[in-house]
């Protein structure tokens, strides 16, 4: 039986349709017993495509398909015959990914590999009509002496041309003693698939189907046993089964890598390092009054970091937090389970004292159940390329990388895609499109099945169905490459010994496998993670120090400033991280926190599962003599929590107190929990019920708890995150708190660009009477400035102000400060500023200071530049002379305040000086109250307002409804839309609408809709 040795799959990017999915199930229906996988000088898929083909019983052969430039255009397909071979196929591809490749670089890596040569469009096909057979064997003997196993690879010989030119270089090859063997190409598995080939090679080129350069390979399908036999010589196929029994890589003792060594300055091993520099930091985080279970829990957690052996990653976690320390960049409070280690809080890793706050080690690394550690680090997002280059110069840049993903063609975007080289217009698949809503795992079927607006337009024309059903073969497929927002691999090795790795456009390399496979070649993950809300907090510290000289450490923070638990517990808590959306808002103000406890129960409880238990706990909360204990022994546990079990380390200590068990059994019984593995739940539930006999708990008391933990176990959060994440978030409403004007400077610098966000925070400013003021061109500079107790805009806000317009406004600005209108557009003029960019300054209002009718400076600027060109004179150096001419008199025009406002909008991409709401209010619809004045008012409502958000959502019975973010000048309030209503409306309702609204508010922060109008209104 022969096997073929050619495949591409949609890993090639691109380059194949096929899905490794569907290549094993059509190797099971051609009852193949192996198969090999060549992908276009990537191994992406390397890894799954051992997993599944191990599934089913089919033997994997792994190799690549590479073409050379250099000498000449070569196509090549390696095949590896064992480990070394596979590595050597690692290195390979890891060259093809940085550069053009040539045979002098690849030589040195062809030992145990099968290298078969030859490709329809290679150098051998191409030249044979002018060479005919004397250049054939040249070029065959010149590259047997570079390549000792050659064979050649017979291809296309389903076209009579090619089968004919195939015989003459089989001919030539055997008397050059170059074996032979069939290779027919697979690009896709079936022959009419050739159109999805095209279709994504059009996306690739971004070109149409009708472009007569689109190259794509005809007849390159999977080929029967009995289609193959037709085409080639029997000797032929039987060297392409010995070929494949010959390839026999050992994937059970695939080389492995480990962390690296840290090396420490004292020259001593790591285990020692690690206890000199733990007892070294408790002693300091303690003030030098070490209590003994600080002392006894060290000791213990040291013993088992070290006897499981992660030492070094303890170790360079801390050392790359050290060096961010030293170069004065913030480093988060910690995250996930590792801020319940004592060694992480005594290296500086986490800010969180475990013991004091009962966190569990044993969550974080439970030494009966061997797992790598997972400690993830945030930095702000401006810093953490530094973070990554000193991993770089510590351990070597081949023994670091980031990890590739890979972004896939979504439903939205495979019909963008596909219209695009069907030549389908934007406006009409922007119509088809907007009808499938941003929910999770919406797919073209299930908006096919679901929604059926959707379902009948594409019914409505031909054209759509073809777009649909050519996109819907597409759906998921790959379509270019990614980096992991957060991963990055340490190795001791040079990663390309146990991975092959891919340069892209980056300039820091990453691995061609995903993190899936990473960890099983040894290959351990740490998470960098780029914060945006530490930037924040980082400017803001930055600013304080620089304007007051006041150095504030976030992690030593009073943590009973009354201004902050007034501010979380009226919900103010917008730019606070974890706090911004309406919903915990809405948890805040019915919460009402007193203590930093308060804070951690509110991030835990906001999330689907534990909002299943708010109203008990808020109910507990408000009458704790109602709350019963199971059993006394559970109230120093639940306390906290009010009667009930939000914590999954709650669970554990119920586990441990209750049932005798360990802590290390307790976490595996929370695993076994969580992921409903009934075999050993019932066998730990043995455990727990004779511990708890045995302390003369009753037994039906015991299944009860037990019970009621089983079920708490889905909802149950993990206490030490949410009391790192909870660290944070109370640092930034102390900020807001305490620095207001600091705290919105930093917010909008950071989400400048963002203009939905903009105006959200522009919006939260003015009910904080927080003036932010308009772009100046006597002050504005790159970034949001305080400025007589409100914040300077800044240029670079503005649509068509770029970054080379900004520079010369404040260089210019720099050598002497504007004085006057004039004087001011003389100099800009001079130094380049254009038109239009000073259109788009006024309608900004950046030359308010220097004149407040933005009207008319508008309207006269041809005689403002033509008086700039005037009194400039150019000899030796560029200097001006008004003298020469008296400024124009300009013709004063009235400006109406909306249409001021809506120039303001267009250039800044939202209202800031006057929202339309206002203006619109006091011309029709004076009798309608504000937001804010209804804010407390129950009951049917009527209101306007301009839509800021629209959400659509898919109710539990399928239908679609809506939740929209509606503000007008005083605030925001959210509302519900009804699927029948919405179903109405949805065609024509859009973001920044002004409507209309009745409806009923049977809540203080929301409104059910019953009718809306879409309002128009005159400039």
């Amino acid at each position: 039986m022969m096997i073929h040795l050619h495949t591409r799959s949609s890993y090639s990017l691109l380059h194949s349709p096929i899905r490794l999915e569907e290549l094993i199930q059509k190797a099971n229906q051609e009852n193949k017993k192996a198969i090999a996988l060549t992908d276009l000088s990537v191994m992406f898929g390397t890894m799954e495509w051992i997993k599944r083909c191990k599934e089913s019983n089919i033997k994997p052969i792994i190799g690549l398909e590479i073409t050379l430039k250099e000498p000449e255009f070569m196509n090549f397909v390696l095949l590896a015959k064992n480990n070394r071979g596979l590595k050597n196929l690692f290195k390979i591809s890891s060259e093809a990914s940085k550069q053009t490749l040539t045979l002098a670089q690849i030589k040195p890596y062809f030992e145990d590999l099968f290298i078969l040569y030859g490709h329809e469009d290679g150098i051998l096909y191409q030249n044979y009509q002018e060479s005919k057979e004397e250049f054939i064997a040249d070029h065959l003997l010149a590259l047997k002496k570079e390549i000792p196993d050659l064979y050649l690879s017979l291809v296309c010989n389903d076209s009579k041309y090619h089968k004919r030119l195939n015989e003459i270089f089989k001919k030539t090859a055997q008397q050059l003693n170059i074996p032979t063997v069939a290779c027919s190409r697979i690009y896709y598995l079936k022959q009419e698939d050739v159109e999805d080939l095209k279709v994504l090679r059009a996306i690739e080129k971004q070109t149409t189907l009708n472009n007569g350069t689109l190259n794509v390979s005809y007849g390159r399908y999977w080929r029967t046993d009995q289609e193959m036999e037709q085409l080639y010589d029997q000797d032929d196929l039987d060297q392409s089964d010995w070929i494949a029994s010959q390839c026999n890589v050992d994937f059970e003792h695939l080389e492995k890598s480990d962390l690296p060594i840290y090396k420490n300055k004292l020259g001593i091993d790591s285990r020692s390092y690690l206890i000199k520099l733990c007892k070294a930091g408790l002693k300091k985080r303690m003030n030098d009054h070490i209590p003994k279970i600080y002392i006894d829990r060290l000791e213990y957690e040291l013993s088992v970091i070290t006897k499981m052996g992660f030492t070094n990653y303890f170790l360079i976690v801390y050392d790359m937090i050290r060096y961010a320390k030293t170069q004065n960049i913030l480093v988060g409070p910690g995250r996930g389970s590792a801020a319940g280690s004592l060694v992480a809080y005594c290296l500086g890793i986490t800010h969180i004292d475990p013991i004091k706050n009962q966190l569990l080690f044993e969550r974080f690394l439970n030494p009966e159940r061997i797992s790598m550690p997972d400690i993830d680090t945030d930095f702000p997002d401006t810093s953490r390329h530094k973070i990554i280059e000193y991993l770089q110069a510590q351990y070597g840049a081949d023994h670091v990388a980031l990890i590739v993903t890979f972004s896939a063609l979504k439903a939205k975007q495979a019909l963008r895609d596909v219209a695009r080289v069907k030549n389908i217009p934007n406006l009409e698949i922007d119509s088809i499109v907007r009808l499938i809503p941003n929910v999770p795992n919406m797919n073209l079927n299930k908006a096919w099945n679901e929604i059926s607006a959707f379902r009948s337009k594409i019914q409505s024309k031909a054209s759509y169905l073809d777009l649909f059903h050519t996109a819907l073969k597409i759906e998921n497929l790959p379509r270019h490459t990614s980096q992991h927002a957060a991963g990055v691999v340490l190795s001791q090795k040079e990663i390309v010994e146990v991975c092959p790795i891919y340069a892209g456009d980056g300039t820091i390399q990453s691995t061609q496998f995903t993190m899936d496979y990473l960890e099983s070649l040894g290959l351990i993950k740490m998470d960098v993670l780029a914060l945006k809300n530490l930037t924040t907090v980082e400017n803001i510290l930055s600013d304080l120090k620089k304007t007051y000289g006041l150095e504030l450490d976030i992690y030593k923070l009073n943590q009973n400033d009354k201004k902050t638990y007034a501010l979380l517990s009226s919900g103010d808590t917008i730019g606070v991280f974890q706090f911004e959306s309406d919903g915990i808002r809405s948890l805040l103000r019915d919460i009402r926190p007193q203590t930093f406890s308060d804070i951690a129960i509110a991030l835990s409880l906001y999330r689907p599962g534990p909002m299943e238990n708010k109203n008990v706990y808020l109910a507990n909360r408000n009458h704790p003599e109602t709350i019963h204990y199971l059993h006394p022994l559970l109230e120093p546990i639940l306390k906290e929590t009010c009667g009930i079990m939000i914590y999954q380390e709650q669970i554990m200590q119920i586990a441990q107190t209750i049932g005798n068990m360990t802590l290390a059994q307790a976490d595996s019984l929370r695993k076994a929990m969580s992921k409903k593995n009934k075999a050993l739940m019932d066998s730990y539930e043995e455990i727990f019920i004779q511990g708890a006999t045995a302390q003369n708990i009753k037994k039906e008391i015991a299944t009860k708890i037990f019970k009621t933990m089983e079920h708490f176990a889905d909802y149950g959060f993990n206490k030490s995150h949410s009391y790192a994440y909870a660290s944070l978030a109370y640092a930034m409403a102390y900020l807001k708190a305490n620095y207001p004007l600091f705290f919105y400077r930093s917010l909008l610098d950071s989400v400048t660009g963002n203009k939905e966000k903009s105006a959200d925070y522009i919006f939260e400013c003015s009910k904080r009477n927080v003036p932010v003021l308009p772009c100046s061109i006597v002050s504005s500079t790159d970034r949001y400035c305080i400025e007589n107790n409100g914040i300077r805009m800044p240029f670079q806000v503005l649509k068509g102000i770029g970054k080379t317009v900004y520079d010369k406004i404040i260089q210019e600005r720099k050598k002497k400060p504007f004085q006057d209108l004039y004087e001011c557009m003389a100099r800009l003029i001079a130094c380049g500023i254009k038109e239009n960019a000073l259109i788009t300054l006024i309608n900004a209002g950046a030359f308010d200071p220097l004149y407040p009718s933005r009207k008319t400076l508008a309207e006269n600027l041809d005689q403002i530049i033509s008086y700039a060109n005037l009194v400039k004179v150019e000899d030796e150096t560029l200097h001006f002379d008004f003298s020469v001419a008296s400024p124009p008199n300009l013709i004063r025009l009235e400006e109406q305040v909306l249409e001021r406002a809506q120039k303001e909008k267009e250039v800044y991409g939202f209202y800031l000086s006057e929202h339309p709401i206002s203006s619109l209010r006091k011309k029709r619809f004076q009798n309608l109250r504000t937001l804010r004045e209804i804010s407390e008012q129950l009951g049917f409502v009527s209101v306007l307002g301009r839509v800021s958000r629209i959400k659509p959502y898919r109710t539990k019975k399928g239908d679609l409804m809506a939740f929209l973010t509606l503000e007008d000048e005083t605030q925001m309030i959210d509302v519900a839309i009804m699927p029948r209503l919405y179903g109405q409306i949805k065609g024509s309702l859009q973001e920044n609408q002004i409507i209309l609204l009745n409806g009923k508010k049977d809540r203080k922060d929301s409104i059910l809709a019953q009718k809306i109008q879409i309002l128009s209104f005159d400039l």
